[in-house]
């Protein structure tokens, strides 16, 4: 990095250090050296620089631009395919990889989410071809995933999760980079996506924490959440504005 931004700086410093990538942090007037990659820092500091991998970095998206070039040099060119696999849950883990290679994962933290982390890694990568295989987890969850990606002309299958999990249970980043490499069975029509009960409840306790114990929506409105169809924050707007 080469910024004099030292809020920028600090963000840069903390995701690179997770992500594990070697790093050098240069002062704003220092030569850059032959065998950088690549740099980040501000917008004004890249258009003022005449060196050509300058990577122009907001403070506010600094997650978004390293990762897209932590795909990039990772992957590398001419990537054949490019393997997701996706641990469901109501915190979806995510892994990728390229030929075989991991490349990155992630926890996200809602399910329609998936599909948008997805789209931006293989816009980034530019494969040949991609397989987005899902954890047959919760049903309602996995089949909204699902059918997310068919939405999207994704190439889907559905894997068994048995045997993907090792560890905690809660270790959903690992459990997705198994699935990503387990086939799965093909899906090319959308799922039924049917809330059961005990899900319904569980997101009409969610909403009464959420409103901090003044209201818990009905189930009807608990299913529409439940489906995708609004947000449980939509949700709880709808039903406070009915009284």
């Amino acid at each position: 990095m080469r910024t004099n931004d030292f809020q920028l700086a600090y963000r840069l410093i903390k995701k690179l250090r997770h992500s594990q990538i070697k790093y050098v942090q240069l002062e704003y007037d220092a030569e850059i050296p032959s065998d950088i990659i690549f740099w980040f820092g501000t917008d004004e500091e890249v258009r003022q620089s005449t060196d050509k991998n300058g990577v122009s970095c907001d403070i506010d998206e600094v997650d978004i631009t390293v990762q897209k070039y932590i795909n990039i040099i990772l992957a590398g060119p001419n990537v054949e395919l490019l393997s997701f696999g996706v641990d469901t849950g109501p915190r979806p883990g995510l892994a990728w990889f390229a030929d075989g290679r991991l490349i990155g994962s992630l926890q996200l933290e809602e399910v329609d989410s998936v599909v948008k982390e997805i789209n931006q890694i293989i816009y980034h990568i530019s494969p040949k071809s991609s397989i987005i295989r899902i954890g047959k987890g919760p049903r309602t969850l996995s089949n909204r995933i699902v059918n997310n990606c068919l939405d999207k002309g994704f190439s889907v299958e559905l894997v068994d999760e048995n045997n993907t999990s090792f560890g905690s249970r809660h270790d959903h980043v690992s459990s997705a980079k198994n699935i990503a490499l387990k086939k799965g069975i093909s899906v090319f029509k959308r799922l039924k996506v049917i809330p059961t009960k005990g899900e319904v409840r569980e997101i009409q306790r969610i909403s009464r924490l959420a409103s901090q114990g003044k209201s818990t929506i009905p189930s009807n409105l608990a299913r529409s959440v439940a489906t995708g169809r609004i947000s449980l924050t939509e949700a709880l707007h709808l039903h406070l504005n009915d009284y």
